[in-house]
């Protein structure tokens, strides 16, 4: 447990050192803090688990999410709050943090905090669209038996990184209002942030609303 902390912990320090030194991130901690203006964001989704590997669904074999193969007995109930606070490259950065429950099959609470990378489509109709792909750390409160059949080392891991790939969709005239369309991953990344290679994931439909 202590080495899983350790590897995501510097994991995440080497995120921020990037940003950091990286003037066209143009980051500054106490953005975090200002009032919101249009730049804060609070989501709500949901979605069933997916047993597809998410190297078939999103590279080796992409397939729409409707062909995905889903468990129906397996569910995800999540909320999350972030905001804009500064641009790296052509990428908005968007810390984020969620809490999560999963019900039916497994039972386990999830809390994270993540910077997200959102990049923005160019065209302004008919609808406006961004994909964004995050980087941070999952904690689940315990370690589920499906979780343990998919970690190489048969024990899983209460930490984990956690990769959410995303597409939001919103109308022109109410652009704060955004469909969202999130991979909700979790994994032990090849063993960098734990000998869990493998852990849960959801396709999940939501929304968010930016203020």
């Amino acid at each position: 447990m202590n080495g899983g902390v350790w590897k995501a912990g510097s994991l995440l320090c080497a995120l921020l050192l990037v940003l950091l030194a990286d003037p066209a991130a143009a980051w500054d901690p106490r953005s975090l803090l200002a009032p919101c203006h249009g730049d804060c964001g609070a989501s709500i989704y949901g979605g069933w688990y997916v047993e597809n590997s998410m190297g078939q669904v999103l590279v080796t074999a992409p397939e729409a999410p409707l062909t995905w193969n889903y468990q129906g007995d397996d569910h995800i109930i999540a909320t999350a709050i972030s905001r804009r606070t500064g641009r790296l490259w052509k990428f908005d950065v968007e810390p984020e943090i969620g809490i999560a429950q999963r019900y039916g099959r497994q039972s386990a609470t999830e809390l994270w905090g993540a910077f997200f990378f959102r990049y923005h489509f160019p065209w302004k109709a008919p609808l406006l669209m961004s994909v964004a792909f995050s980087t941070g750390i999952n904690w689940a409160n315990q370690i589920t038996d499906v979780e343990q059949d998919r970690a190489n080392d048969d024990k899983g891991s209460q930490v984990m990184h956690f990769f959410a790939p995303e597409f939001t969709f919103a109308l022109p005239s109410r652009p704060n209002v955004e469909l969202l369309l999130r991979f909700h991953h979790r994994s032990g990344v090849f063993g960098l942030v734990s000998d869990a290679f493998g852990g849960a994931q959801y396709g999940t439909v939501g929304v968010r609303v930016r203020f």
